[in-house]
Order: structure tokens, then sequence, then C-alpha cells
């Protein structure tokens, strides 16, 4: 319905989706932009207004990552967002979550601990990947 009714549309943490998931999407970037639903076996083509955003964490940083072939990140725009420095975030938590100052400056001391951690561990990872036909 999304594509049907020109909304936009977020798929988060992409490269953990399924390959069946990026091949469809693959026909629905190119030239032809048409979704093939194997079941039940339908051709959407997408309204005039319909948008596709997509997020992804680099490959090597988080469990369950997998490359994005150039190809295929060739059909968007990408922009790079590197880490917010540590007093920057402590700033955003401060001023936009209404929390003192210690709080936000515990949260972030959290965050980098367990930055250096995620390598070395497979608590991050999970399967949260929807399938083709959830999309």
């Amino acid at each position: 319905m999304n594509l049907r009714n020109g909304h936009w549309i977020i798929l988060d943490e992409l490269n953990l989706a399924p390959s069946d998931v990026l091949e469809g999407l693959n026909r629905l970037l190119d030239e032809n932009k048409e979704l093939h639903v194997p079941e039940p076996n339908e051709l959407i083509k997408p309204h005039k207004g319909f948008q596709l955003f997509a997020t992804q964490n680099p490959p090597g940083l988080y469990g369950g990552r997998k490359p994005l072939s150039r190809a295929f990140r060739n059909r968007f725009i990408e922009i790079v967002i590197d880490d917010l420095p540590p007093n920057e975030v402590e700033e955003i938590l401060t001023h936009t979550c209404n929390l003192p100052k210690s709080y936000s400056s515990i949260l972030v001391t959290v965050m980098k601990d367990l930055s250096i951690h995620r390598n070395d561990s497979t608590i991050f990872q999970a399967n949260m990947a929807k399938s083709f036909s959830e999309i």
C-alpha cells in the first residue's frame, strides 16, 4: 500500500535484509520501477510520490551486517555520518531529553564502553530482518 499511495518508506539496517528482499528492491530501484511480490504473484508500480530511504551501519563494526554490492549502493545517494564526539552527544541528551548533565555523562560513558566491546561479542547480533512479503 505504501508504494501505491506514494508514501515514504525508511528501511532501517538494510544490510541485515535477506538476499531475496535485496533482489526485489533492486528491481524497484532500477529503470523498471516495479516491485514483484511473489505471493500473490503481483507486480506493483509505485505512485510518483513514493520515496525509499535506507540506513545501515558499517558491516565490519556491527555483528550480522553484510556488505551491499557497489551496484546496489549506486541506486542510492549515500550520506556517511561519523560518530558524534562524546561531548556533543552529552549536550544533545541534556537538552533534548531534559536530563541532568551528570546522567547524560553516565549514558555517554556506557555508550563508549559498549562500543569498545561490540566487536568482541555476539551480544549485538540479532536477526531482525523481515521477509520480502512483510515489506
